[in-house]
């Protein structure tokens, strides 16, 4: 029988790769790896190994440790909360940290690192710069509220940003031995690939690939050459999906024409902003008529929306045409308080956090709508199986909803029990991830390319991309938790793109998908 070790090898090496297994211990406190060996630098993966969460990959070259993210694990782990709190290397041992953007299962451990230790530069652009502090302090904002133990100090906060480095796209740079490049991922605002050229060998983090089609946002840089290529599995093995904003509108003028209004809960990073971009655009089009008023009431998601604002020079074409791309028509950012009084006033779109119906504003919009069938509620991102929002996709037509407030005496949160009579909509087409269809496509692109990780995707999706890869004859391989490779330096020309198949149901929107 083979151990662990050897079993391990046994699939590395099948898979065309020379691995080094990294077994999983019971603490998580472990010693950092050892010295890179004859020159050869290795890569370990701590985190989103055939799980969506806790992006955090560690490389290791002859002139030190980079750490390439270090994201918050999500419950789509066992034990999310405690293995947050602990890191599998010493972060003092680390150089510099390279962040691909701003989500939090992303760079939502940067200030624990911090406070372990880490006194090295982090490296990313300057939009990402200022989404992670929104980010992190509304992070910090949500645990202090709940009465729970924040994860980091608001200190360390403080800390971690002072420790931000903005580097320009498409800048070749130099610093600890090593060189490095950003380049545009189309994923969020600010998103990145990441090249790093160590020891010899060219690295590619791909970091969150976003759709090619998707408004405001360039589409994904495409590469032609590197020896290691890190890709996400959010959609697993899909094809592209159709995407069909007029469709969307007319059936949000339909609510509104009948007298009723209509809720969008979204999440503050990107979903918020494409959607008030669309239903602009859908109102200029005369799809939507522009007399009915748009409320977005989510802080984080105002702040957001203005720094997407500011940083016109990194839009598409189409969007950078057009003068004002948020505040217009009769868009409005008022407080929560404000716009959940504004339910007298007539039919409106509210676009509210968060985009699940679990907290903030969004069920309390959900509480008042829910009984007159007049309104709607459209779904435009993934609904876990625990969620308010999944048991209104599952037809539950009595739920309990939370309704939050905080006063002078703290947070409180309590259910109240609905009727639920408003339309339910589910809407497909705002999704800020490639398809698996997509990234073959984009791998095909590449005039020769080594040893492919797939990471950012549950087992089975991770698993079923690299199998389509290596129908390309790419060496393609979705690693686990603490899995070490040193890559062999071997490139190959991809063949042809596998025609992927539609799966036998709608393929569920990733938790991160927000």
């Amino acid at each position: 029988m083979l151990n662990r070790r050897e079993f391990l090898g046994r699939v590395a090496s099948a898979a065309g790769l020379v691995g080094l297994s990294g077994a999983a211990s019971a603490c998580r406190w472990v010693q950092a790896p050892p010295a890179v060996r004859d020159g050869k630098p290795k890569l370990t993966f701590y985190g989103s190994t055939r799980q969506v969460s806790g992006s955090c990959h560690l490389l290791e070259t002859s002139q030190g440790l980079y750490l390439i993210d270090c994201g918050q694990f999500y419950p789509d782990i066992a034990n999310h909360q405690t293995e947050n709190l602990q890191f599998p290397f010493d972060p003092k041992e680390v150089k510099a940290v390279f962040l691909t953007h701003a989500h939090v299962d992303h760079n939502g451990r940067l200030p624990l690192l911090w406070e372990k230790g880490f006194r090295g530069t982090i490296y990313t652009t300057d939009a990402s710069r200022d989404i992670t502090e929104v980010m992190l302090l509304m992070s910090y904002g949500i645990a202090e509220g709940s009465g729970e133990e924040p994860l980091f100090s608001r200190q360390a906060i403080e800390r971690t940003m002072d420790a931000v480095e903005a580097v320009p796209y498409n800048t070749r740079l130099e610093r600890h031995g090593i060189a490095f490049r950003f380049t545009d991922a189309g994923h969020i605002l600010g998103s990145a690939m990441i090249e790093i050229w160590a020891d010899g060998m060219k690295f590619l983090f791909s970091g969150d690939m976003g759709p090619d089609h998707t408004p405001i946002l360039c589409k994904p840089t495409q590469h032609f050459g590197a020896d290691v290529v890190l890709v996400e599995s959010t959609y697993g093995p899909t094809p592209r999906d159709e995407v069909g904003y007029e469709e969307f509108g007319k059936r949000v003028q339909k609510v509104l024409a009948g007298g009723g209004s209509v809720l969008l809960p979204a999440f503050a990073v990107h979903k918020t902003q494409l959607l008030i971009y669309i239903l602009h655009r859908l109102m200029e089009d005369k799809i939507i008529d522009p007399k009915f008023p748009i409320y977005s009431d989510s802080a984080t998601a105002q702040k957001v929306t203005a720094i997407y604002n500011r940083y016109r020079e990194y839009h598409d074409p189409e969007a950078q045409k057009v003068k004002e791309l948020f505040y217009r028509h009769r868009y409005r950012e008022p407080r929560p308080e404000e716009s959940l009084r504004s339910h007298d006033e007539g039919p409106a779109i509210y676009i509210s956090t968060s985009g699940m119906l679990d907290h903030a504003t969004a069920p309390k919009h959900l509480y008042l709508m829910a009984r007159d069938p007049r309104h709607a509620v459209f779904l435009v991102g993934y609904q876990s199986p625990s969620s308010v929002g999944h048991k209104l996709l599952s037809g539950e037509k009595k739920i309990e909803i939370p309704w939050e407030e905080r006063g002078p005496e703290g947070f409180r949160r309590e259910m109240r029990e609905t009727e639920i009579r408003l339309q339910v909509e589910r809407v497909s087409g705002f999704s800020s991830h490639a398809r698996g269809q997509q990234i073959l496509e984009w791998l095909n692109g590449f005039k020769s390319v080594g040893q492919v990780f797939v990471v950012h995707g549950d087992n089975d999706r991770a698993t079923g991309l690299a199998e389509a890869i290596r129908k390309m004859g790419i060496p393609a391989h979705a690693p686990k938790r603490d899995e070490s490779f040193v890559p062999n330096g071997e490139r190959v020309q991809p063949g042809p793109v596998p025609k992927l198949a539609a799966p036998p149901k709608p393929v569920e929107p990733a938790p991160v998908d927000r």
